[in-house]
This record gives structure tokens, C-alpha cells and sequence, in this order.
């Protein structure tokens, strides 16, 4: 029986009926939750994302990370026919289209919402994967009309994933059990003939070897539900790509199999060479879940039809009983490896590591700014959580609040490494680290203030707007700044787009209601940037928020709006903006 109390509190913090919360409803929140967030779901995705109900066009579900928008059904069924499967497809399919012809009109609010922000925030790939979460535990007839379904002229333009009850189980599985190790185990091992060359030993602690797929596949088939991928913190489920690639290679070309597998990781607490098989005690697959899987489940492997693949082994500090941490941090780091990014390749220039250090080493105004992947700044332990941050969010707040371009700040965050003329712009710069300290601490109010809106209200069309317009709203505040000190008179000023801020904007201010002003000044212009939207989409042919958000020219209509606001506006807009009047900070 699954447990959905976490689920339902999520339900009836954001007001969702009662009559929604029954098992069908929340199996698909859980499962989503699963795989997708990590048990991780908030009030702020669900309120936002979850579109089961009436005309909801056959899904439930949206979530997007920003290459790839899933359109998510749930069937709580444990007895779905194939017939049932394919028209869940089908009747997505039909609802993508009705998009694309933009015929919405039967469509609920909180689905066109979802979707038209999602997909216009995708990449220009446009990619869109059709799930389904189902109770029902699917054979391998099953998966092979899924398969060829799939090849269909109905539905080949996109990508289908089928999650089965046995799926669900396995994921939950390995997001659940992760203080589970296996007692004792051993595989075998490719000898090298001569006995000499069999293990690459790293001190007395780490080796590598060629492990057997069969012996991998006896562990899966003896542990796999019980501990196998205790400590893998990638789940093998939910990366179909690579599960493809692997079953390609398995059935077609396993003598390379080898050369085109990155291999396995196992943790243990000790490891012993046996002959041909090394021994195993308290051990977890910690990196390959992927790959075990689809060995342990292939029917083309066993003894006869074998083949190697590179295994590495690491033990524990044997002075301890078991070092679970030690095993948690390999795991940790080896599944956090990513693609180089543009990020990645400006990560050890000087002038990332000076905008990190005077950040640092400001000691009243301080944040710890990461500028190279998974390495903390010196002070990151120091500061409060708010104050933690990336150097490209640095960047996205210089680009869009302090040089006015919150559209290409939101849409151009590897161009902000990848271009020379804009890196240097933004990074090359004489940074203010007062400056910077309060741009971080008015996206952190934001992010308050976003929360709290969005947990409070049913206005799925104002969330939307919330969500998707936060470097706008920041950035018409600094307009605003930029005003009221003078410095520019209008959205025609040269001054506009100059780097001509510095200094504290805001934590000078010494009246105790901070947040309040800010927090009311971003809900004003939030219903101002919803009045613009509303007035001004059909001429500019823009379908959604984040689309509109996306373009430096929408941004100049939006300035514009705020030079012609009447006098009570103003005035209204006056008050909230005395956090920034030094006036009031004397």
C-alpha cells in the first residue's frame, strides 16, 4: 500500500479539493514525484504543473527541465490492455496539435497555462516526451507493442516512455533504500591469461578490473529489489536514451561493448581477489545502475554468451565498521559528472576568481559565489543559504538589471560565457560587491514573495506571470532605481543599458519594513506586466509569459508603460521605492 500522506498535505496546502485527492489523482503526483523530482515536489509544482481534471486534453501532468517538456498521463489501473495504452498516446497527441493550431478554447486554464510556458521555455529543440504511470504490470508482448506503437506515423515525432508497477517499484526502491548494503556477494572476473595483469590496483584501497556481464546479472537477478543501487544516485528508469544504446549494444555489436561503456563503480566495505572472481562484503553499485539493469534484464546474457565490461572497486576506510559517508561521496561525485558546459570552460579565469574573492572577502556584505562546478567557495559555510549562488545567476542579475537586457539574461545564459563581447561586458567589468550582495538579496525576496503568492492564490494565469517574470520584475525594479537617481529619464535615455550602478540599493535602508515594500512592489508591477501582456499579445504574437519574458523589445514596451503610469500608480510606486531613497536612510 502506498503511503500518499506527503502527497496529500501537498494537495491541501494548495487548496485542492477534496474530490481530487482520491488514490487515482495522487498516484500520478507520487509517481511524478518520483521519478522526476526526487521526492523533492512542492506546493509551488504542483499548483502550478498539475492539470488532471476536467478538459485537461489527456494530461495530468507537466514538467519541463528546460530541454525536454513531459506530458505526463497516470492510469492507477492494474489492468490496462495494450488498446488502453496506445489511446492515452493518441489522445496527447491530439491535444499537441490542437496547440499548434492554437485551437485552446476547450482546454482548461491551468493546462494552456502549463503548457504554452513550458514549451515556449524550451530550448529551440523543441523536444517532447509522452509518459505513462500505470499500476498495471506490463509483459514483454506489452513492451513490444508499446515498441511498435511507438514507430507509428501516429505518434513517431515523439519520444514514449511507459513506467509499469514493477518500475515504480524498483525507482521507489532505490530512492528509499539507501542505508541497505548487500552483506556478501562476488563476480567474476576476465583473466588475462598470464595472472599478472588481471586488477589495476590504485594503493590498497581501489582497483580496476573486467567484470563477466553474466556475474553482474546474477547479482541483479539476486539483489536488485534489495540493495544493489542502495547508493546510486542516478536512476536507471528514468534515462531511456541510455537504456537504448546499451540494449543496441548488447544485441548487436557485444564484442565493442567495452569500448563503448563507461563501465561500473562498486562501493564496499572490504574486496578479496579469489581466483577468478573478486569477493565482495557490504557493497553497493554505486555508479551504472543503467547499465546493470539492462544486463541484469537482457536475455541475450549469460554464461555461454558473455562478454566484459570495466568495473571499478573502492573500499571504505577499514577502520570503521563501514564508512557510509565514504561511499555516499563516490557516489555523489560519480554520478554528478555533466557535459561540459561554457560555464565550465571560463571556470579558472582571473576574472572569476577575483569576482569570487572580493565577493568573499567583503566582511559585511559577503556571498559565496561557485565558479566552477561542484567546488565550494572558501565561505560557503559562512553565509546563509540566500547568499550561496552561481556565477551565471551573478551574471543573469548584471545582464538584467544593472545593463537593462532581463530577456536575453533569461534566454542567453550560455551565450553570457560563449560570446566575447558579451562576457566581457559582464564579467569584465569593475563589480561592486555591495552592488551584487544587494541584487542577490532582492532575487532572494523575490523568491519569498513568489512562494508565498503563489501558495495563497488560484490565479493560475498570475502564477504563470510570477514564475516566468522574475528577472523582469527585477529588472524594472533597477529601472525604476535608475529613475529615481537620476541617472536616466526615460526608456530612451543612452544611459539606459550603461554599467552606472554601484554601491549598497538597498541594505542601508533603515526602516524595519524591507521586505513589505519590496514584496508590494513586485506584486504592483507584477499586475502592471499582466495588463501589458494582456493589451499587448495579439500584436506581437506572443503565446505565452515566458515567451514574452524572453524578448529585450517586449522589455522597452514594458519601460515605456512605466514612464506614462498616472499619478496615484506613481505615487503608489513612490512609496514602495523608499528603500531605495537615500533620502530615507540617513
Amino acid at each position: 500500500m502506498v503511503d500518499y500522506t506527503k502527497i496529500r498535505t501537498i494537495c491541501d496546502a494548495c487548496g485542492i479539493a477534496k474530490g481530487r485527492q482520491s488514490d487515482e489523482y495522487l498516484f500520478t503526483l507520487n509517481a511524478v514525484d518520483l521519478f522526476y523530482y526526487k521526492r523533492n515536489i512542492g506546493q509551488v509544482d504542483v499548483k502550478s504543473s498539475f492539470t488532471d481534471g476536467p478538459n485537461d486534453g489527456g494530461i495530468d501532468y507537466i514538467y519541463s527541465d528546460g530541454e525536454t517538456m513531459y506530458l505526463i498521463q497516470g492510469k492507477s489501473s492494474d489492468a490496462l490492455s495494450s488498446d488502453d495504452i496506445e489511446s492515452v498516446f493518441t489522445k496527447i497527441v491530439k491535444t499537441v496539435g490542437k496547440f499548434e493550431d492554437k485551437d485552446t478554447d476547450s482546454f482548461s486554464l491551468i493546462l494552456k497555462s502549463a503548457y504554452q510556458n513550458a514549451y515556449d521555455d524550451l530550448s529551440d529543440e523543441k523536444n517532447i516526451e509522452l509518459v505513462l504511470f500505470t499500476n498495471t504490470e506490463i509483459d514483454e508482448n506489452g513492451r513490444k507493442r508499446i515498441a511498435e506503437f511507438a514507430k507509428s506515423n501516429e505518434v513517431n515525432s515523439y519520444k514514449i516512455s511507459v513506467y509499469d508497477a514493477n518500475d515504480i517499484r524498483v525507482q521507489s526502491a532505490i530512492i528509499n533504500t539507501y542505508s541497505e548494503l548487500i552483506p556478501e556477494g562476488k563476480i567474476k572476473i576476465l583473466l588475462s591469461g598470464t595472472g599478472k595483469n588481471d586488477m589495476l590496483s590504485y594503493g590498497e584501497d581501489g582497483i580496476i578490473v573486467n567484470v563477466m556481464a553474466s556475474s553482474i546479472k546474477n547479482l541483479y537477478e539476486k539483489h536488485g529489489k534489495t540493495g544493489l543501487f542502495s547508493y546510486n544516485l542516478r536512476e536507471y528508469i528514468s534515462q531511456k536514451t541510455v537504456d537504448d544504446g546499451i540494449e543496441t549494444t548488447i544485441k548487436q555489436e557485444r564484442d565493442n561493448f567495452w569500448f563503448y561503456n563507461n563501465g561500473i563503480t562498486i562501493g564496499c566495505r572490504d574486496f578479496e581477489k579469489d581466483g577468478n572472481s573478486i569477493k565482495l562484503y557490504d557493497f553497493s553499485i554505486i555508479n551504472g545502475a543503467q547499465t546493470s539493469t539492462k544486463i541484469g534484464k537482457s536475455k541475450l546474457v549469460n554464461d555461454k554468451d558473455d562478454f566484459a565490461l570495466v568495473c571499478k572497486i573502492v573500499r571504505s576506510n577499514k577502520k570503521a565498521d563501514i564508512d557510509e559517508d565514504f561511499i555516499g561521496k563516490i557516489s555523489e561525485a560519480s554520478n554528478s559528472q555533466k557535459p561540459v558546459k561554457q560555464r565550465d570552460l571560463k571556470a579558472n579565469a582571473k576574472e572569476q576568481k577575483i569576482l569570487q574573492n572580493e565577493s568573499a572577502t567583503n566582511i559585511k556584505y559577503p556571498l559565496a559565489i561557485e565558479i566552477k562546478r561542484g567546488v565550494r567557495p572558501i565561505n560557503y559555510k559562512k553565509v546563509d543559504k540566500w547568499q550561496r549562488v552561481t556565477n551565471e545567476f551573478v551574471g543573469q542579475l548584471i545582464y538584467a538589471c544593472i545593463l537593462q537586457h532581463p530577456g536575453l539574461a533569461r534566454n542567453s545564459k550560455n551565450t553570457m560565457f560563449s560570446s566575447s563581447k558579451l562576457y566581457k561586458q559582464i564579467f569584465m567589468r569593475k563589480h561592486d560587491s555591495n552592488t551584487l550582495y544587494d541584487l542577490v538579496r532582492m532575487a532572494s525576496i523575490y523568491d519569498e514573495f513568489a512562494e508565498e503568492f503563489i501558495a495563497s492564490s488560484d490565479d493560475a494565469d498570475q502564477i504563470a506571470l510570477i514564475k516566468n517574470g522574475k528577472l523582469s520584475v527585477l529588472a524594472v525594479v533597477i529601472y525604476l532605481y535608475k529613475k529615481q537617481a537620476g541617472i536616466i529619464d526615460n526608456y530612451m535615455s543612452d544611459k539606459l543599458n550603461k554599467d552606472n550602478i554601484n554601491g549598497l540599493l538597498i541594505t542601508d535602508y533603515v526602516g524595519d519594513d524591507l521586505d513589505k515594500k519590496l514584496k508590494d512592489l513586485f506584486k504592483h508591477i507584477a499586475r502592471e506586466l499582466r495588463m501589458i501582456y494582456n493589451t499587448e499579445k495579439d500584436l506581437l504574437k506572443v503565446t505565452s509569459y515566458s515567451n514574452f519574458f524572453k524578448s529585450d523589445a517586449n522589455y522597452e514596451i514594458i519601460c515605456k508603460h512605466f514612464d506614462e503610469i498616472d499619478d496615484y500608480d506613481k505615487e503608489k510606486i513612490n512609496n514602495y521605492m523608499m528603500v531605495f531613497n537615500r533620502d530615507y536612510k540617513k
